[in-house]
């Protein structure tokens, strides 16, 4: 878990994956882990707002997220 915090008023949280890629939950209600927490695949991390905001970054390169979705 690299952050979880507020971004100019908004709550976020980034989790780094062990392949170097970063999914990151912004807008989130509550965060539920903290920076620098270790986290299991299927855990929650947060609990999403009204609105949820998910992206996803190899280095600072933006990804679209879509293909990791549903994945078989």
């Amino acid at each position: 878990m690299t952050f979880s915090g507020s971004v100019a008023g908004v709550a976020y949280v980034v989790i780094e994956h062990a392949d170097g890629l970063r999914a990151t939950y912004g807008m989130v209600a509550t965060a539920l882990v903290h920076e620098g927490a270790s986290v299991q695949a299927g855990s929650t991390v947060a609990v999403a707002g009204p609105r949820l905001h998910f992206g996803l970054r190899r280095g600072t390169r933006y990804l679209d997220p879509s293909p990791w979705f549903g994945a078989a």
